[in-house]
Parts: structure tokens; sequence; C-alpha cells
């Protein structure tokens, strides 16, 4: 299986003008298309710092983090999120004054695709996600949080990566919307291949992923599943 994104010996050091703090000590993993990774660990254990790294938001202080082979460090950053990877957050952080389909839309519309193929493409990354077309044209604040967070899946489909970085995504819905987003992101690891990285607390969003790592104290370490 093709390792999407490679992490070897990766630390990381907050710096102040007074301290350091070692947020990450020495991790080694990797990842894949076609499959759900979640990442377990109680808060402050680094989990949000690395998948700040995976997004590209920042890089390593040691190690090396690659994508397709490729230093995340002499990448353009922004292409990269732009492009091959999007990041899901637990409060949606949906445009509140845009329609559900501009929001899917924007990705596309910064990447220069035409309109009228940017909406189309809109409407069937929406069907894809199980919404109906009567919330195509209301605000993100006329909709559940459960339909929110479907948007947003859209919305990170739209960009054309394959890479797919959640960081609590049902930490802000009920148990019946966690199962309907929890088999989203299966259904887009397993039938389309993307490499999902989920970052959480959630017990029944652990027990479906394919591999479960833990983080404690900046060390990951595997809890089920194997390394590739």
């Amino acid at each position: 299986m093709k390792k999407v994104i490679e992490a070897v010996d990766v630390g990381y050091v907050y710096q102040t003008k007074y301290q350091k703090t070692k947020a990450l000590a020495g991790i080694s993993c990797s990842f894949a298309r076609g499959r759900v990774y979640a990442i377990i660990g109680k808060s402050g254990s680094g989990k949000s710092t690395f998948l700040s790294l995976l997004a590209g938001l920042d890089v390593p202080t040691e190690g090396t983090l690659t994508i397709d082979g490729e230093d995340i460090r002499q990448m353009n950053r922004d292409a990269y999120r732009l492009r091959r990877a999007s990041v899901i957050y637990q409060a949606f952080h949906l445009f509140p004054l845009m329609t559900v389909t501009e929001n899917v839309m924007f990705p596309m519309e910064l990447q220069h695709v035409p309109v009228k193929e940017a909406k189309a493409r809109a409407c069937e990354y929406l069907q894809k996600v199980g919404l109906p077309e009567s919330v195509y044209r209301k605000r993100p604040g006329m909709i559940s949080g459960g339909e929110q967070q479907r948007v947003a899946i859209a919305r990170a489909m739209a960009s054309g990566g394959e890479i797919l970085l959640a960081d609590e995504p049902t930490g802000n819905l009920d148990s019946q919307n966690e199962k309907v987003i929890v088999g989203l992101l299966c259904r887009l690891a397993h039938e389309d291949h993307y490499a999902v990285i989920v970052v959480t607390h959630n017990e029944a969003v652990a027990a479906a992923a394919d591999v479960v790592y833990g983080m404690t104290d900046g060390m990951l370490s595997v809890v089920r599943g194997e390394r590739i």
C-alpha cells in the first residue's frame, strides 16, 4: 500500500522568549490512501500539534515529514492545503454569509475553476455526502450541526486532494449524526481512496478506524492496526 505521508523521528518544540516546550518527540509513522486512521490521547498530549504539521500549518523542528516523498519543508505549503490536504474541524468553520453551495465552491474558486463547473461539482459533492437539494441555497446557520459537518466534508472534497484531516469532527454532534459522519469518512477512505486521519476522543470513531495511534506526552504508539 503506497504511503502518502511518512513521518520519521518527527519532533516539535514550542519556543518563547523565556522557555522551550517539547510538544512532539520521535514520532515515526505513515499514512496511506484507502484507510481511516484515528489518533487518540488526552488533551495536551500533542494530537493537535501533530495534526497541524500534517496539514502543513507548521514544520517539524526535528526529523522529517514527507508527502509523496517530498519534504514538507521544501513544499509550497499553501498550495498543499489548497489542492492536496483539507482539514475538517469540530466547529465546522463554514462561511456564515455564503450559501451551502457557495461554501463548497470556495476552494474551487481559489483554484480558478470556472463558476459553472464549480457549481456543478459542488452539487455532486453535496449529493455524495447525502444532503438534499433543499439545503443547497440555505446559509449554514439555517441547517443542523450534522448537516453543517457534511457541508464541511463536501468542501474538503472539493479541493481535489487525497488527504482528509479531521480534528474532533463529531465533537459537536449527537449520536445519530455522529454515526452518519463516521460512516461517511469510512466510505471516503474505503470507496474513494482518501487517506483519512482523525484526531478524536470519541471511542466510536476510534472503533471504526482501520489503524489507531495513541499519543502520550508527545510520543506516538500503535494501539491497533499495523504500520505500513
